[in-house]
């Protein structure tokens, strides 16, 4: 998810072998196809448990770098079980820099959306190949977090206009900065990668659709040109500046020549 190609971002053999996953699944054949999936790709160092309440146990006892949870565990029967949201919240209280990689069946939006908002960098549908769990690993290690300030928007597609907007910032930054520098070349892919993956979580949790989608970020557009943070509301702002400041002048010209009189 968030991945159609992520070529563009690679993890080597060095960069794998340091990486440690927790997985966190109850159901027993799927966490040992996990485990097999992710042996395969080279991340060796590996742990799993079958609900969020060993693993938080696991979580104080060592340090991981990634966890792969299962974000429908709280609707079994299971005593150990407990909401994702408040899993997601006690793993990164015990450590602020994890990767979350969240896992379901047929997961709904909402269910993402939270997810992401409370800082899950992507989501695993399962049933899950090789593939999918390679590209979920390396997007959520390379890619950028969501954005803090998608939780403070007043809706969700205001949320998700400030983090296509952002991302297309970004981009454009790193553009601009590799007509000077040479070495800002190399930023390019990563930044477009943001761009590609921002637009691919607004068409999925667009509330609406595309339409609405749209008018958000119409709506956005038109807030952003009147404000002094864009270019036009710089320009605009330095023109009122302008004008004021030759009025204070013309003011002091009066008096001065209604003195000299």
């Amino acid at each position: 998810m968030f991945t159609d190609n992520p070529s563009i971002l690679q993890m080597n053999s060095a960069e794998r072998q340091r990486v440690s996953v927790l997985v966190v699944e109850p159901e027993p054949n799927t966490r040992s196809k996990l485990r097999q999936i992710l042996l395969s790709l080279e991340f060796g160092n590996l742990a799993d448990v079958p609900d969020h309440i060993q693993a938080l146990k696991r979580m104080e006892e060592r340090s991981f770098t990634h966890i792969i949870f299962d974000a429908k565990q709280a609707q079994t029967k299971q005593a150990n079980s407990m909401p994702p949201k408040e899993f997601l919240n006690a793993s990164m209280e015990l450590n602020d820099g994890i990767i979350a990689v969240a896992s379901s069946f047929e997961p709904t939006v909402d269910d993402v959306f939270t997810l992401l908002c409370h800082g899950a960098r992507g989501f695993l549908v399962k049933p899950f190949t090789t593939e999918t769990v390679e590209q979920a690993m390396i997007a959520a290690s390379k890619g950028e977090p969501i954005s803090d300030a998608i939780l403070y928007a007043k809706d969700r597609n205001e949320a998700l206009v400030s983090l296509v907007m952002t991302a297309f910032d970004k981009y454009a930054l790193v553009t601009r900065q590799a007509m000077q520098f040479e070495t800002a070349k190399r930023d390019i892919p990563r930044a477009l990668f943001g761009v590609k993956r921002a637009v691919e979580v607004a068409n999925l949790f667009a509330k609406g659709g595309q339409e609405k989608f749209i008018e958000a970020l119409v709506e956005f557009c038109i807030e952003r040109g009147n404000g002094p943070a864009s270019k036009l509301g710089r320009v605009r702002r330095r023109l009122s500046e302008s004008k004021k400041q030759k009025d204070e002048l013309g003011v002091k010209a009066a008096n001065l020549t209604g003195n000299l009189s």
